[in-house]
């Protein structure tokens, strides 16, 4: 597919279809190098092309190379001042950077150009989190729930920001409601067996650790967790 997809982009450098197709070809096959190469050299030929400059930004960002990235979704968004894609992903290589105030400006900036978007106010809340400014956390996790009802990330945010404000019986409501829709995800397990423990429910913290360990059971932090438990 990567080979067929680049002579449809050498006979025309403007299919964006193809250009957005073998990025993902890229990622599937974990080509992190061999991306970030074709896509260097695509806007050496093609400087003024905008999804070039993006997808290079995405191969960037798939090595952690987020300043690169920055760079990158920087160039598209001179050429293109509406790219609000651009602006989203350019957000997250800032949060990655740990530039979470800058992040949140630039999350905002995807508002100018398009609806209000779950995610979008998700990855805001997520920031606010991380600057313990829990408030305005709960206030962006709760704009995502009521334009996203089954994100179940947002529930699980709220969840965690109760918790840190020492309002844990309120907060495990949420969590619950995040396992409910994710059923199986071990990251959100193995936060309601902490908060079962904190609460001081160890039946439940302890088949809430079980179930991580048969989720994740390479997660050698969930199994001294749960011995640490059983100890207690």
């Amino acid at each position: 597919a990567i080979f067929y997809l680049k002579k449809a982009i050498e006979v025309n450098p403007k299919n964006e279809a193809a250009i957005y197709e073998l990025s993902f070809c890229y990622e599937i096959s974990s080509e992190k190098e061999e991306a970030v190469t074709f896509f260097s050299e695509f806007v050496d030929k093609h400087p003024y092309n905008e999804t070039g400059w993006f997808n290079l930004g995405i191969s960037y960002n798939r090595k952690g190379e987020f300043e690169k990235a920055l760079e990158a979704y920087d160039y598209a968004l001179v050429i293109k001042e509406d790219f609000s894609s651009a602006y989203f992903n350019k957000a997250n290589s800032l949060a990655n950077l740990n530039r979470l105030r800058e992040a949140i400006s630039t999350y905002q900036e995807t508002f100018r150009y398009e609806e209000a978007d779950a995610y979008t106010y998700y990855y805001i809340g997520e920031c606010y989190e991380k600057l313990d400014e829990y408030e305005k956390a709960l206030v962006n996790y709760n704009r995502a729930i009521k334009l996203d009802p089954i994100l179940a990330d947002a529930w699980l945010g709220i969840g965690v920001v109760l918790d840190a404000q020492n309002r844990l019986m309120e907060g495990i409501h949420y969590i619950k409601k995040a396992l409910e829709l994710e059923p199986d995800n071990a990251d959100f397990w193995y936060i309601f067996a902490e908060v079962e423990e904190k609460l001081g429910f160890l039946d439940e913290a302890e088949n809430a650790y079980k179930k991580v360990a048969e989720l994740d059971p390479g997660n050698p932090d969930v199994w001294l967790d749960h011995s640490n438990l059983l100890f207690a």
